[in-house]
C-alpha cells in the first residue's frame, strides 16, 4: 500500500528529502504519514507510487534507471534551462523531462 511505502522512505531518507523528491512540503508528508491528510490523497498516491514503486528506483527514457533524487534534480535543472540549451544533449534532456509523466503527476 502507497502509505507504508511513503513511511519506509520517511524512516529510510527523512521528511525533508522525500518531500523534496515528490516536490510537495514536509508538512504535507508529515500528515500523509499520520493519516491527518485534510483532502483527496489520490493524487498523492499515483505520486507516491510513480516515484517511488518500483524498489525506489525509477525508469527514465532519457538516463536510464535513476533514484528519486537524481530524478527531481534533473528535471527541476531542466525546467531552468528550458529551451535555451545550446547543447543537442541537453536540449533532449529538456525535451524527455518536460514530457515525463512521472514529474507531470506532480503538476
Amino acid at each position: 500500500m502507497w502509505i507504508e511505502i511513503l513511511k519506509r522512505q520517511v524512516e529510510k531518507k527523512g521528511g525533508k528529502q522525500v518531500a523534496h523528491e515528490l516536490g510537495i512540503g514536509r508538512s504535507t508528508v508529515s500528515l500523509l504519514c499520520q493519516a491527518k491528510y485534510p483532502g483527496s490523497t489520490r493524487r498523492m498516491e499515483e505520486r507516491i507510487a510513480a516515484i517511488y514503486g518500483k524498489d525506489g528506483k525509477i525508469d527514465c527514457p532519457a538516463l536510464g534507471e535513476i533514484d528519486p533524487s537524481t530524478c527531481v534534480d534533473t528535471w527541476n535543472r531542466a525546467k531552468n534551462i528550458g529551451m535555451k540549451a545550446s547543447n543537442p544533449e541537453t536540449l533532449r534532456l529538456y525535451k524527455t523531462c518536460m514530457s515525463c509523466t512521472i514529474r507531470r503527476v506532480q503538476g
